[in-house]
């Protein structure tokens, strides 16, 4: 670099970091972040028949920060892909507000995130990377012998299971670590209790049906009549409400629910038209509205194991390949990403829920209570509204007795 050309630079940079702030950076990280969301979740939606749960979120913000450690090919794929910024300072500036899900003050809702990164310990880290992950993202480096993969096994399924308080104890096999030079876990933990519990007494087994209306199983039906958000929005085909955790205003679930005839699948490939804040805006634009609501009472554990293979159909291919990934800022030694794991868990029951890992619209409305029978297949998502991304999402479509 020629001295005019860093002159430059230098007398251009303090206006550039005036405008690097976390304001700045929201409206750009949420929709990254979403973006980053309704591709995988159009990819997983497919692999898992309709019926799974995840932490889009975990994967963008421990991609996001491995991204770090890239460089040209390797970078360009992970910018496209994760929707990342191409001033490196936004990027960091996301990796924290990733991270902010996890701080409240709510005593009814517990949310923590936490990421590692294991190495083999015969492949040295620069020291400058290791400051910028744990700096921007929290992230911790953690040295293991793969090739005691037994010993390797046992250190990361403990790392899990402390993160997620024992709901997932086990995240891989001493036979998932052969020939493995780098493993990224991130982990992230929720457990919230409704703001309306719905009353025990209430719940009662009750008929599931497909999107054609063939019987397909049973659920214990959960019941309740509140006031709650709820909009049919056609831009997506599907009725959508919200039902809040707590006693703030911060956590909320929300339920899509397919219009007649559509499928699960085209809701979320239609999710690409809407964002999470137009959705707010018309629920606070026309207000609560009466509501009798059954749920299905369910539980879902997702093994993510081929997560490497969606990531590389979305263009992130070369940091997988052991001969072209370009890591030069991770380390002095030609590196690659290995796997990427994640295994997520959610528990929906009377009390609330435990989970580890504008264009047209139209609307309508009936006489109060309207009625909102969540009895066929459905897509969830689980939202921060402060940061305005989704934690974690999935689908049900498997109907079963929990």
């Amino acid at each position: 670099m020629n001295k005019l050309v860093f002159l430059l630079i230098c007398a251009f940079t303090p206006h550039a970091f005036t405008q690097c702030t976390p304001e700045k950076a929201q409206p750009f990280f949420k929709r990254s972040v979403y973006e980053f969301s309704v591709e995988l979740l159009t990819r997983l939606a497919q692999e898992k028949e309709n019926h799974f749960v995840a932490s889009t979120l975990s994967a963008w913000s421990l991609l996001s920060s491995i991204s770090l450690g890239a460089a040209d090919i390797t970078l360009a794929e992970m910018r496209q892909v994760l929707k990342l910024h191409k001033r490196k300072c936004f990027n960091y500036k996301y990796l924290q507000l990733a991270n902010s899900i996890a701080v409240n003050n709510e005593t009814d809702v517990v949310v923590e995130k936490s990421s590692a990164i294991y190495v083999d310990d015969k492949m040295p880290i620069l020291e400058a990377f290791r400051r910028k992950m744990n700096t921007a993202a929290g992230t911790t480096f953690k040295s293991l012998a793969f090739d005691n993969a037994d010993a390797a096994a046992q250190t990361i399924n403990d790392y899990v299971s402390e993160a997620t308080h024992e709901v997932i104890d086990e995240i891989v096999a001493p036979a998932d670590l052969q020939d493995v030079l780098l493993v990224m876990i991130d982990a992230i933990f929720f457990k919230g209790a409704w703001k309306f519990p719905f009353p025990n007494e209430n719940t009662q087994v009750e008929g599931f049906y497909n999107e054609k209306g063939t019987f397909i199983g049973k659920t214990n039906s959960m019941y309740i009549t509140k006031t709650f958000n709820f909009r049919d929005v056609n831009i997506i085909s599907a009725s959508v409400i919200e039902l809040p955790y707590g006693s703030g205003e911060r956590y909320s679930m929300l339920v899509f629910l397919p219009h007649k005839d559509v499928s699960v699948f085209t809701v979320i490939d239609k999710l690409k038209n809407i964002s999470l804040k137009s959705i707010q805006c018309l629920f606070d634009e026309f207000g609560p509205l009466e509501m009798a609501l059954n749920l299905p009472r369910f539980k879902i554990t997702s093994d993510l194991n081929n997560l490497k293979e969606l990531l590389e159909d979305m263009g992130l291919k070369t940091m997988f390949d052991s001969n072209s990934a370009q890591f030069p800022n991770l380390s002095s030694y030609p590196t690659y990403v290995s796997n990427l794991i994640q295994k997520a868990d959610i528990e929906v029951t009377e009390e609330g829920t435990v989970a580890a890992a504008v264009t047209e619209a139209q609307f309508s409305f009936r006489s109060s209570p309207t009625n909102f029978n969540v009895n066929k297949p459905f897509l969830f998502m689980i939202i921060d509204k402060e940061v305005d991304v989704p934690i974690f999402v999935g689908a049900y479509s498997k109907p079963s007795e929990f």
